[in-house]
């Protein structure tokens, strides 16, 4: 790989021996990570019957079993992959009685490096530095009846060390970057002479290491079935899940990779790659395909008292196994008790197992506001006849989106007074579908088995974020398309241009009139988001894309926020109009008791406003589940407006009826200072790790890149 010039590392602070030695102990910890490749009994239960393959002194099963070492040291940061994302997010508000002292903080931005159990940056440079030495020794060139046997491993490891220095550019901004094994002392010194890079040179290294693996068929994730059949987890608590869906897609990965460098024409090719992944374009599969009637929760009755839950069945420990392959693009698997193997703490901080009263943390006051600001929709399609407040569910029972609905509880039993426990979070361990919406007292019996970190709905809105983008970078129609995946759903086929440019073009007849011609050019044809405009036609356009969603799987398909919000794609409340677009900012008043926008609307407004619906939905639909803080970092960076992060979580304690544009909206004003500057989104990397270069400073040839395949 390439290396910087001698002399760009620049020091930390004063006490350079000092931070110096502290970080040479932490990679010397790393080596001991390094030599637990064999210890992997506690992740799976594997009964292998592979044959094994002398190839110099490394078999096929030591290929095999050294990656399951790699995602053993991943199960280490499964946790703190949804707590750090959470807990300093506006979704959640801890218990004052009950939080310890690591949650408390980390609610509060008190970052406490030497105490603080989910600060302990080495973890992640654990994985970093297995998968380097995976990558070091493994043999991609060994064959086997023309099949190369290692490539598959060799992959999915990129893939994780990829996602791991994702995860800590999310989390620390600049951090040190290194794909060589660091085995001594003195590697560990020539790693502190480089400097950290920045988030956008690291994406630039992990889009060019992941680039050319991108398409599945030609680089498969592993399949260590037996068999013909999947993989057995979580020792008999009914969790079987395919060997792939322990690594994340790699066109999942790249998209994401994209979205966060967001560099000019980044945001076409995120598109692209969720895109591809969605259809399984250039394969013979298809990804998994969501469908929102498998997986809503809405009323059944005209009434609004009655409700079919099957929300949150995506989350019943029991049917991860009929349902993971539609449920799961990436998870990590956990035993059910630490005496078989590692497990995971997240109940104890959300629901802990047998503990009526013992969350730490609970549904914010901002999120369920903002689920009880969305306009349920009753499902009956279009019958004119039937009256308003039966179609819309202003006085249901429960109002707003139904998801929340379906994933918290309030553990309220017979007559006892108990309502500080409200609004306790069920994602992680509910044992039955339905117990969130059916039932008001539930106390779980079972910890957590599984973390999902990547499902297929987030294929679809990461697809929306991207066109979001691609709108400001000229492409017609792209704000339209990325409302489409939040109200009605793909299952067209789809044309976007980039600048086009419309003019009047004239006839003359026979008789020398001369007649307007009214036509548009056979490329817009059947394409939302053109205003066929009657007088003119399309003379020219920089670039043209295509995106094809007719085939059968996609008939099924509805907009994400049908999930909890009902018939979304009637509802006149939740659409691209102008009428909404102000309403949600506030740009309105009444005069003559007539409902009257005050100010004319431009492109940039809807824009922003599908944005900001995009960000609504994600909370929505993956609230709790361990990506809210980077998604918030993500669009307050893409949009310029560090109000997107600052005012939402600023917010969280307080119920709003009104959006965050809405000048009537509450929040609290030192924590909004404070997360309105951009330093403060960052997590502070210990003592003893290089200070960052400014990559002005540096050739671009001497970016590091990887290591030469």
């Amino acid at each position: 790989m390439n290396e910087f010039p001698a002399g760009a590392f620049v020091p930390a602070g004063k006490n350079n021996k000092k931070m110096k030695k502290n970080f040479i102990y932490t990679v010397a910890f790393l080596l001991c990570g390094v030599l637990s490749f064999s210890s992997c009994e506690d992740l799976l239960n594997v009964e292998s019957d592979r044959v094994e393959y002398e190839f110099e002194d490394w078999t096929l099963n030591d290929s095999v079993y050294s990656v399951l070492g790699i995602l053993k040291s991943v199960q280490e940061i499964g946790d703190r992959q949804v707590l750090l994302n959470e807990l300093r997010a506006d979704l959640i508000t801890p218990n004052g009685e009950k939080a310890i002292e690591s949650v408390r903080q980390l609610c509060e931005y008190i970052y406490d490096l030497e105490n603080n159990e989910y600060l302990d940056v080495k973890d992640y440079y654990t994985i970093i530095n297995n998968c380097n030495v995976y990558l070091a020794r493994v043999d991609t060139t060994l064959e086997k009846n023309h099949v190369k046997l290692m490539l598959p491993e060799y992959v999915a490891v990129k893939s994780v060390r990829a996602w791991t220095y994702l995860q800590l550019a999310i989390n620390y901004g600049n951090v040190p970057y290194f794909t060589e094994p660091i085995l001594t002392h003195s590697a560990a010194e020539n790693v502190m002479n480089k400097p950290m890079l920045s988030r956008e040179q690291l994406m630039t290294n992990l889009i060019n290491e992941m680039l050319p693996f991108e398409n599945p068929a030609i680089y498969r994730m592993p399949s260590w079935d037996k068999d013909g059949k999947v993989l057995k987890f979580g020792y008999g608590n009914g969790v079987d899940v395919a060997t792939k869906h322990l690594f994340m897609p790699v066109r999942m990965l790249l998209g994401e990779l994209y979205l966060w460098r967001a560099a000019a024409g980044d945001y076409k090719k995120a598109a692209k790659c969720f895109y591809d992944h969605i259809t399984g374009f250039g394969t013979n599969e298809t990804a998994p395909k969501y469908k929102d009637n498998n997986y809503s929760i809405k009323y059944t009755s005209e009434a609004g008292k009655s409700l079919s839950d099957n929300y949150s069945r995506r989350f019943s420990l029991k049917d991860f196994a009929a349902q993971s392959e539609n449920s799961v693009l990436m998870m990590i698997p956990y035993a059910n008790s630490n005496l078989i193997g590692s497990t995971s703490n997240l109940a104890s901080i959300f629901a802990p197992e047998n503990d009526k009263g013992g969350a730490q943390v609970f549904a914010s006051p901002g999120m369920i506001s903002l689920a009880r600001r969305q306009i349920y929709r009753y499902y009956q399609g279009e019958d004119p006849d039937r009256p308003k407040l039966v179609e819309y569910s202003h006085n249901y029972e429960y109002p707003g989106d139904l998801r929340i609905k379906a994933t918290t509880y309030s553990q309220l039993g017979g007559e006892e007074d108990m309502d500080e426990f409200n609004n306790i979070i069920g994602k992680f361990n509910l044992e039955d579908g339905g117990l969130g919406s059916l039932k008001t007292f539930y106390v779980p019996t079972q910890r957590t088995t599984c973390i999902v970190l990547q499902r297929p709905e987030h294929a679809y809105l990461r697809f929306a974020e991207a066109l979001a983008g691609m709108a400001n970078e000229g492409y017609s129609g792209a704000v339209e398309l990325a409302m489409e995946v939040l109200k009605v759903g793909v299952k067209k086929n789809y044309s976007l241009l980039k600048n086009p440019v419309y003019a009047q073009r004239e006839k003359i007849t026979a008789n020398g009139d001369t007649l307007k011609i009214y036509e548009i050019d056979e490329v817009t044809k059947d394409t939302i988001g053109f205003k066929y405009l009657m007088e003119s036609y399309l003379a020219s356009y920089d670039d043209s894309l295509g995106y094809n969603f007719t085939a059968e799987a996609f008939e099924g398909n509805l907009g994400i926020h049908s999930r909890g919000s009902g018939d979304s794609e009637r509802n006149v409340y939740y659409a691209l109009t102008d009428s909404c677009i102000a309403r949600y900012n506030g740009w309105t008043e009444k005069q003559d008791n007539v409902e009257v926008i005050t100010r004319t609307l431009t492109l940039e407004d809807s824009v922003t406003y599908v944005r900001d619906l995009i960000i609504d939905e994600l909370a929505l639909e993956f609230a709790w589940e361990g990506t809210r803080y980077g998604d918030l970092m993500r669009f307050a960076r893409a949009m310029s407006d560090n109000d997107v992060i600052a005012k939402r979580i600023a917010a969280r304690a307080i119920e709003n009826s009104v959006s965050y544009r809405h000048p009537e909206f509450q929040y609290e004003p030192s924590l909004y200072s404070k997360l309105s500057d951009e330093s403060n989104w960052y997590l502070p990397l210990p003592e003893g790790v290089v200070a960052p270069v400014d990559p002005e400073d540096l050739p671009v040839d001497d970016i590091p890149t990887t290591e030469g395949e």
